[in-house]
């Protein structure tokens, strides 16, 4: 942290490449220093005597003191040696601006720029950012009245970057810092947001990534951040990852976007769907309103009221009960033609003074207090803002329909207050917001049993019958099971187990074996013989297993590139692939996330639909276990499909595994 203070707070910066031609990159940088910048500044520009009145220097070494910060925005091929230059002269951290390093195939520069920057310690933004903006400066390339708030950026892309900044600026959002990551070829986003976590002057980050640089590092660094503030993420590049799916359904189902989910989900950050939820949410964020997810509706339109009721509930949000003795004091300002219940509706006469009644009477109430008014003759937009205000403090929002929308806004946000436009912007924000998760730390200790390592030493796959085996290792049932090299064994397997029986092909590699019509079911004594003839003709073996019924539920794992091992829960059966009603989980998973993760899943739901009495807590610890599992081995990617879950417990049915 400290060596990033050199890049956030420096006390002297040095311009390489500050042009005297004002529409050129390193004269607009300058620009925005010499308007803002406090410390000791320098421009560098080999050919001028000054850039912008101030005495230029040819090179870093000739500056007379020391620099804790240089900004390089000259042509690449120039970098390196001006790297070399910056260790010479003892700088502590670099800004890179030049582009054309490795998003352009250029890897090798930009490790040699890197290479040479460790050799003098120096810590290195970029290259191909954009800048950043900090509360003591601007060194970015743009023009941009930056507005001096509480909301921290850290961006990937330099484009979105320029965007979110007149983004702020159109919505009077005040900034406290903006990071443009480039290639994150040295500084990394979770130290950049580690760092801004840690800063008095920001209230929320807010992070758009299109990939993560380290996994591990991003879960280990980062729920002590979420911790301290809200940081919330928006994800570019959401398509599949396009894994096979040629041996599991895991493959299929498995996007980077998902597992990017539950990263987030994991370290307590915020995920939201686009920049307009973004704007939304900052709206609550950068205020310290008090906002909770049961929520009082007050309006002077009934429609409205039955259309936000309808988005609290889709959004998992609920209507808050009015006290009676509240209803009591309500009915006494309300007109006849309303009833003092959640939504409150005013009526369409309603002015200032039934607003601040109503407000004042149910002020008290914990709970968030979203106000929607629909401009009429009798109130104006401005008129209801100006009575919110008075309640700050009391978990108030506004949402201002009319003529005059954009003038009560400004009120609103002079207050301090949150306001929208609309009232499902307002709804979804308060989702995002209360719905924040509780930070985890994954700790993967490798503590494999002896006997499955030995199971799976030299193996690339596993049979059908040594993932059962696994099962069984790792404490996960299984039905009754055996296998049949001809008929008579057949036969005496199934006899053993009772009737019915399923007997399926027992392939070498992992198959679907439903789409090779490789699966019959209901097997009884005297169709054994036959059955197995049938499937003899795929597979000379044969594995016939007690038959069993009750909830199929699919179990996944994969081991993804950037965050390690992942457990993924659905709905199980040949519907898997159809539904993709699944959860995700990075490993290992607790028994408090894989409960949340039934719940997600929808899995709950069915468990306990009609009064079944399934056993919930045998899934919960199948769950757990597998995701041991899947650490200890060093899993690719395995499905458990399905695992039937009914009143006796949970069973592995069927489970197909690779190896890494």
């Amino acid at each position: 942290m400290d060596e990033l203070n050199y890049l956030f707070k420096p006390r002297s910066i040095a311009v390489v490449g500050a042009s005297r031609h004002k529409e050129k990159v390193g004269n607009v940088i300058f620009r925005n220093l010499l308007s803002t910048f406090q410390g000791k500044l320098y421009p560098i520009n080999t050919k001028a005597e000054d850039v912008e009145g101030v005495k230029a220097y040819k090179s870093v070494k000739e500056i007379p003191d020391d620099i804790d910060l240089g900004v390089i925005a000259v042509p690449r091929e120039v970098v390196p040696q001006t790297m070399e230059e910056f260790v010479e002269k003892g700088v502590k951290a670099s800004i890179v601006i030049t582009a054309g390093f490795r998003e352009v195939g250029e890897e090798k520069l930009e490790n040699e720029v890197i290479s040479i920057a460790r050799k003098g310690g120096i810590r290195v933004l970029g290259p191909n950012t954009f800048g950043i903006i900090t509360p003591e400066f601007n060194a970015t390339f743009t023009y941009t009245d930056v507005k001096r708030g509480n909301v921290g950026l850290v961006v990937q892309s330099g484009g979105l970057g320029v965007y979110m900044l007149n983004w702020a600026q159109k919505y009077r959002i005040g900034i406290s810092y903006m990071v443009s990551l480039g290639n994150q070829a040295d500084v990394k986003e979770y130290e950049v947001i580690n760092y801004l976590s840690k800063d008095a002057e920001t209230r929320a980050i807010f992070v758009y990534l299109e990939g993560v640089s380290d996994g591990n590092a991003f879960l280990e660094e980062l729920p002590e951040a979420t911790r301290r503030k809200p940081v919330v993420f928006l994800k570019g590049g959401v398509s599949s990852s396009g894994a096979s799916a040629a041996k599991t359904h895991t493959g299929s189902l498995a996007g980077s976007f998902e597992v990017f989910k539950a990263a987030v989900n994991t370290i307590g950050g915020i995920l939201v769907d686009n920049l307009h939820d973004m704007l939304n949410l900052a709206k609550i964020l950068m205020y310290s309103e008090p906002i909770s997810e049961e929520l009082l509706v007050i309006t002077n339109s009934g429609g409205h009221g039955v259309l936000v009721s309808d988005e609290i509930d889709k959004n998992g949000l609920r209507l808050v009960e009015i006290p009676e003795w509240m209803k009591k004091e309500l009915t006494k300002i309300l007109p006849p033609t309303s009833l003092p219940k959640n939504p409150l509706d005013l009526t369409g006469d309603a002015d200032r003074e039934r607003y601040h009644n109503a407000l004042k009477i149910v002020s008290s109430l914990d709970c968030t207090k979203l106000v929607i008014v629909q401009s009429l003759p009798m109130v104006s937009c401005s008129d209801v803002a100006r009575v919110i205000s008075n309640f700050k403090g009391k978990g108030v929002i506004g949402v201002t329909m009319g003529l005059d929308e954009d003038m009560a806004l400004k009120i609103l946000e002079t207050t301090g207050i949150p306001g929208y436009t609309f009232p499902e912007d307002a709804v979804k924000a308060i989702k995002y917001y209360t719905f924040r998760p509780t930070p985890r730390k994954k700790i993967r200790t490798v503590q494999p049993i002896e006997a499955a390592l030995e199971l799976v030493k030299g193996k690339k796959t596993l049979k059908d019958f040594e993932a059962l085996k696994l099962m069984e290792i790792y404490g996960i049932r299984t039905p009754k099971w055996g296998l049949a090299n001809n008929e008579n064994e057949a036969q005496n397997v199934a006899d053993s187990i009772g009737y019915p029986v399923v007997m399926k092909i027992s392939p070498d590699t992992p198959l679907h074996k439903t789409e090779l019509k490789g699966v019959v079911v209901n097997v009884e004594k005297e169709d054994v013989k036959k059955v197995y003839s049938e499937l003899s003709k795929i597979t000379s073996r044969v594995l016939i297993q007690q038959q069993l019924n009750g909830l199929e539920v699919f179990i996944g794992g994969l081991k993804d590139p950037v965050f390690g091992h992942v457990i993924l829960i659905g709905s199980g059966g040949i519907y898997v692939e159809v539904l993709k009603n699944v959860a995700y989980a990075l490993s290992p998973v607790y028994e408090d996330e894989a409960q949340e993760l039934l719940v997600e899943s929808k899995i709950h739901d069915m468990l306990n639909a009609r009064k079944r009495g399934y056993d919930e807590s045998s899934i919960i610890r199948a769950i757990t276990r597998v995701s041991r599992m899947i650490v200890d081995l060093n899993v690719k990617e395995m499905d458990i499909n399905p695992l039937f879950v009914n009143e006796n417990g949970a069973f592995a049915v069927d489970v197909r595994i690779v190896l890494e």
